[in-house]
């Protein structure tokens, strides 16, 4: 088994050290590729770094697929939110099923997050469940393990961050997808995208989940 690390990043400065973390704590056949939005690329040394030609983090994602070696597939936020140390916890999981989701919201679990977001990020992921009739109380977890060959039955369109909703929801007739508990960082740097448009974006971007615009 080898494992391929995507990470998606725009100028994130923790990047170099991220880096070094996951091979730290990997000891399995793996590789870490680095998808920079920005015009900046960064100079990571044990890594593939590839300039975005899309839009948008789902888009990185499949970008970086196309150049994934592994026959299973780890996403992962650039800014230390996400601890590589919760990594082997996850490809366990595979024992289980095909997509393992590094959830912040079951027993064992715990986020560092602000209260506000917890709120919102609560308010939203109801909304998704209830929907989308989803039983994954993460839908919306950006850290997940998953075998390669999920990626290539699914038409994904992803807007945004939310991919992993996606594959989650059009994968669940398909596919077994549990959730292992992780301890989710606040943000080692950057600022996390929010605000009201953000918000409308999501809830369309549910609505059409279900419609099967997408």
């Amino acid at each position: 088994m080898k494992i391929s690390i995507l990470i998606p990043t725009n100028n994130e400065p923790y990047i170099t050290e991220l880096v070094k973390e996951i091979h730290k704590t990997l000891k399995i056949n793996h590789e870490i590729i680095i998808i920079e939005k920005s015009g900046k690329i960064p100079k990571v040394k044990n890594a593939l770094v590839i300039k975005q030609k899309s839009n948008g983090l789902g888009q990185a994602v499949l970008e970086g697929l196309q150049h994934a070696t592994g026959d299973v597939i780890v996403t992962m936020d650039g800014d230390g939110s996400h601890m590589p140390e919760d990594i082997p916890k996850l490809i366990e999981g595979l024992n289980q099923a095909d997509i393992v989701i590094g959830s912040r919201f079951v027993k064992g679990a715990a986020t560092k997050d602000k209260t506000h977001r917890k709120l919102i990020s609560f308010l939203f992921r109801k909304f998704a469940s209830a929907i989308l009739s989803l039983k994954i109380k993460d839908s919306m977890s950006g850290f997940t393990v998953v075998r390669k060959k999920v990626y290539g039955k699914l038409r994904l369109t992803p807007l945004g961050y939310k991919i992993n909703m996606e594959i989650i929801y059009k994968a669940k007739k398909r596919f077994r997808a549990v959730e292992v508990p992780i301890t989710f960082q606040k943000r080692k740097s950057g600022k996390p995208k929010s605000g009201i448009k953000e918000a409308l974006r999501t809830i369309i971007f549910i609505m059409e989940l279900r419609l099967g615009l997408r």
